[in-house]
């Protein structure tokens, strides 16, 4: 008997010391306190794991997130499956394309729908019926729309850079919210730099002098961290003045050591592989690594584990190098709130989806959020002798003419509207 009371005392006290939390959970400490603290505790497997956009230490109880989309909704299936073969579909709450939001020349309504998007990640991540969505957004794209024949066009805002820089502002503001210690989502910003061509879009080189690439082509990025608080980015596939975006030195020099980004910098999904496949800039794939994160990447869209440990095993990259990209993708994790002890009540965006019983997409005011959206987004030409609005009492019928008229079609980037209303319907 002696012997299971001490052996019971035993696993208690076991019990109690893996319970404990590590310094990196004390929300009194400094960020980088913490995160010092973090990283000391990780293995080198574990900080490799770090640099994919699963992001989670469970060892040491950091669940972590990961990325989803979001351009103009959250993405949790659609046409694209963006839900990972079903796994943790949902349907969510569906704006009209980013090009059509743009037309609003709305801030604040694009503000309010990057707001609703973010309460449905939160919900999906947090509720335990769902549990299946993240809480990195990759989202806005601040691309500049200047060529229609892109294939692109439509996930961006137009060709108009101050148009573009405030709906980035807008939308980042939206998703990360406005709390001062904790995001409610990361704003994750596609794709730096000057992607809008078609043609050989992958590898093509955007050529451009320094006028055109602070006042044009990187404005909207520029504002979109300095004044909206993003904190990541995805670099793009093609070249910027011959250099690949993927490890172009404007990442550290003027995004890095000017602009004040300190969280995730993110490859294109495949860019990587890229460098030596279709850019041909570097001879293999462990010297790809070296120059990516001597770039400045933080997080990799592709097959990087083992080529980038080849590359530590030959010391073309070290583990303190490791330990400085990690760094910023565990910041966005932090102010997430992700890092913190549980039971921490100073988080305000932790009871979504665990307090509130009835989904965001089913909310009356979601609904409405979305008509008016939907209808701003629309734009008149012309109303030859004032047609429009039309006027019941004068009209006896309406033809709504053309294949379309009673399909509500999806993109790429979509996911799946709780329901639809087609022209002919409405």
């Amino acid at each position: 008997m002696k012997y299971l009371v001490t052996l019971f005392a035993l696993v208690l006290a076991m019990a109690s010391l893996t319970a404990q939390p590590y310094p990196f959970n004390d929300i009194r400490l400094g960020d980088e306190e913490r995160l010092d603290n973090l990283i000391s505790l990780m293995t080198l497997d574990e900080k490799i794991r770090c640099l994919s956009p699963m992001l989670s230490v469970p060892r040491l109880g950091v669940r972590g997130t990961r990325i989803v989309e979001g351009l103009h909704g959250l993405a949790l299936s659609g046409p694209a499956n963006w839900a990972v073969r079903g796994k943790g579909a949902s349907v969510t709450t569906t704006f009209p394309q980013a090009y059509g939001m743009a037309q609003m020349w709305d801030p604040d309504l694009h503000r309010k729908a990057a707001a609703l998007e973010a309460e449905e990640a939160r919900w999906l991540t947090q509720n335990p019926a769902y549990a299946s969505a993240g809480l990195i957004v990759l989202a806005p794209n601040a691309d500049m729309g200047r060529d229609v024949r892109w294939g692109r066009t439509e996930e961006c805002y137009g060709e108009d850079a101050f148009l573009t820089a405030r709906l980035t502002v807008a939308y980042v503001k939206g998703l990360q919210g406005d709390n001062p210690k904790y995001w409610k989502t990361a704003s994750l910003m596609k794709h730096f730099l000057a992607n809008s061509n078609e043609n050989n879009r992958a590898i093509n080189s955007s050529d451009f002098d320094e006028r055109l690439f602070r006042e044009y082509y990187s404005y909207s990025f520029y504002k979109g961290i300095t004044e909206g608080g993003s904190r990541a980015f995805m670099t793009a596939y093609n070249r910027y003045n011959g250099i690949p975006c993927t490890v172009h030195p404007v990442l550290k020099e003027v995004v890095i050591r000017e602009w004040g980004q300190n969280g995730i910098i993110a490859t294109d999904g495949g860019a990587y592989s890229q460098l030596v496949t279709s850019h041909k800039y570097y001879p293999d794939l462990e010297s790809a690594a070296k120059g990516c994160i001597e770039a400045g990447t933080t997080m990799f869209l592709d097959n990087y584990i083992g080529p980038l440990k080849e590359a530590l095993k030959d010391s073309l990259i070290s583990e303190a190098e490791i330990n400085r990209a990690i760094r910023g993708n565990l910041r966005v994790l932090l102010k997430l709130g992700l890092l913190d002890a549980p039971g921490n009540t100073g988080n305000p965006y932790l009871n979504i989806g665990i307090t509130d019983t009835v989904a965001p997409w089913m909310k009356e005011e979601s609904r409405a959020l979305v008509r008016e959206a939907t209808a701003r987004s629309v734009v008149l030409m012309k109303n030859a002798d004032q047609t429009l609005p039309l006027q019941p009492g004068k009209i006896k019928s309406i033809a709504v003419i053309g294949p379309s008229a009673d399909l509500v079609i999806s993109d790429w980037y979509a996911g799946t509207p709780p329901y639809r209303v087609s022209v002919l319907q409405g």
